[in-house]
């Protein structure tokens, strides 16, 4: 007999979002900022990401802010880049340093059933090279790249209040 979470699970879909920037895979854990419903991620961007979202300064250390709109439910630990196969979707398409949309998830049709209808839930995951994060939201926008940790994370603060 099967439950009805994993017949959710078997309709995970991962799909990699590439209009948002990919993780470093050598660089510092992800910073977040949340208020009640808005939530900021930012993160220092892949050096393969700096054409396509720059043009950069030579000294420049790029990062990104990412907005995650009525986020209801997050989370940021385990796993990591080397542990990334335990996550229950890595057999759907997770890779490592990479952004993804959750289609069809199980996770935010679970968390929708406990909230309101409204807005409409998407499951986003962010994976980084010591952990893995997942937010529940409206949407997922890059609010800016920025040339510079303080410089996105002050950003982050404004746009949160």
């Amino acid at each position: 007999m099967t439950s009805t979470l994993e017949s959710h699970q078997q309709e995970d879909q991962v799909v990699l979002l590439d209009a948002v920037p990919h993780p470093a895979a050598d660089a510092a854990e992800p910073f977040i900022v949340a208020s009640d419903r808005r939530l900021i991620v930012s993160y220092p961007i892949a050096e393969s990401d700096f054409e396509r979202f720059g043009p950069f300064d030579s000294d420049d250390d790029p990062f990104c802010a990412v907005l995650f709109p009525d986020a209801v439910f997050h989370r940021l630990g385990p796993p990591g880049d080397d542990d990334l196969d335990i996550h229950p979707l890595a057999s759907h398409g997770l890779n490592a340093y990479s952004v993804h949309e959750v289609t069809n998830s199980s996770l935010a049709a679970e968390i929708s059933a406990v909230v309101s209808a409204e807005p409409v839930r998407r499951h986003f995951v962010i994976t980084f090279r010591d952990s893995t994060f997942e937010c529940v939201a409206s949407d997922c926008t890059v609010v800016g790249v920025f040339g510079a940790a303080e410089i996105a994370s002050r950003e982050a603060f404004s746009l949160v209040r």
